[in-house]
């Protein structure tokens, strides 16, 4: 089958994405993406695959009209162009969204071209978008009002021949409120890749360089709703008990979120390692570097509590001790497994002191289970067949 991907941002990175792509490649399927890019990056180009045609948006003009994208047509314009010219050009047979925008686009296509649309939703847009920095300015606040994204979702997602999403409980969501058919979901949980997440594709030089210090380690997107701010405070208390700390962050970080300024006024930049975004590939090197590994974003949506998120697999892929938060199946997956522990919301103290009891016992006593009796059931290798099965079912 000839599936056109339609990615409303840059890609490389999006690590679902890829593995999704490359998944359906490898079953016989031809992959076409069209996305965006915000820079010099090329119109064209062949990654692992996948036929990767990019057009090109200022960021700043692209963040604001997408964010009015159900008030005004300027950004749908933009998008339906582009949209038709591969259609015609590559004979499309299923265009595959990933997340909730461009999906009015790509119903009217579907009709107007009888082809099939998989609609990838790699979280529960409509509830997610409400928490989000830039709905809760004043501005924002206003767009928010006049964005109905549930009715969005509800209208369009009912038109899709396949709708995907990331857990069981997120299925039933879309099944009770969404009013999704049973038959036309698929949940697809974010595992991580087998071949990258093993301790035989360790760069021992990254490894070294952290060899000396005691390392707490997040990767993905950074901003307000990640926790990242409990993280930070939580090292003001500790770098006088834990003078080897350190603090590394991987990932991109997300406006108006402001890292520096933050860690700035907490006077904790010594303690503190931002590497920017970093290739799939790599990640388990920092993963393998590290004494724990973190992700405690506040609970107060359903997108956070009927996830988990890709990380915590990673993290038990590499037999590490995990902190999460109150997040519902995160908190049972780590807890229940003896992953490692939750610490009470947003609680910078109760993080701090989680991190120092572990510190004082990681040499000389065994806390935990041995992450990889849990993690061999969680790799993408395992969950993708279901995809794989919904597409030939098509």
């Amino acid at each position: 089958m000839k599936i056109l991907m339609i990615l409303d941002k840059e890609f490389p990175p999006d690590e679902r994405v890829e593995k999704e792509a490359i998944s359906l490649i490898e079953n016989g399927h031809f992959i076409t993406l069209l996305c965006l890019t915000y820079g010099n990056e090329n119109s064209f180009e062949e990654y692992h695959g996948i036929n990767i045609y990019r057009i090109y948006i200022n960021k700043k003009l692209r963040n604001k009209i997408a964010a009015t994208y159900l008030i005004f047509p300027f950004y749908r314009w933009f998008w339906k162009k582009h949209i038709n010219d591969i259609i015609k050009n590559h004979s499309i047979q299923a265009i595959h969204v990933h997340d909730l925008p461009l999906t009015d686009i790509a119903v009217k296509i579907k009709t107007q071209n009888n082809i099939k649309l998989i609609c990838d939703q790699h979280e529960y847009y409509s509830n997610w978008i409400n928490k989000t920095a830039h709905y809760n300015t004043k501005i924002g606040k206003v767009v928010k009002l006049l964005s109905n994204w549930r009715k969005y979702e509800k209208e369009n997602l009912s038109k899709a021949d396949l709708v995907i999403t990331v857990e069981e409980p997120l299925k039933e969501c879309y099944i009770s409120e969404v009013k999704i058919c049973q038959s036309k979901i698929i949940s697809l949980p974010n595992t991580p890749l087998l071949k990258y997440f093993t301790q035989n594709n360790i760069d021992n030089s990254i490894t070294e360089k952290y060899k000396d210090n005691f390392n707490i380690f997040y990767a993905g997107g950074i901003d307000i709703l990640r926790g990242i701010s409990t993280i930070l405070k939580s090292l003001e208390l500790l770098y006088n008990k834990i003078p080897e700390i350190k603090f590394i962050m991987a990932g991109k970080i997300i406006k108006p979120f402001d890292l520096f300024d933050e860690i700035h006024k907490l006077k904790i930049e010594p303690y503190v390692d931002f590497v920017g975004w970093i290739p799939l590939n790599i990640l388990p090197s920092y993963i393998a570097a590290s004494n724990i590994c973190i992700h405690v974003p506040p609970a107060t949506h359903d997108e956070v509590n009927k996830t988990i998120a890709t990380k915590i697999y990673q993290y038990a892929a590499m037999n590490k001790f995990i902190i999460v938060g109150q997040a519902k199946m995160m908190k049972e997956f780590v807890t229940n497994n003896r992953l490692g522990v939750a610490i009470k919301e947003s609680d910078h103290n109760d993080l701090a002191n989680k991190i120092l009891e572990y510190y004082n016992n990681y040499k000389t006593s065994s806390l935990y289970l041995d992450t990889k009796q849990v993690s061999a059931n969680y790799f993408w290798e395992s969950s993708v067949k279901v995809l794989i099965d919904a597409y030939n079912n098509l």
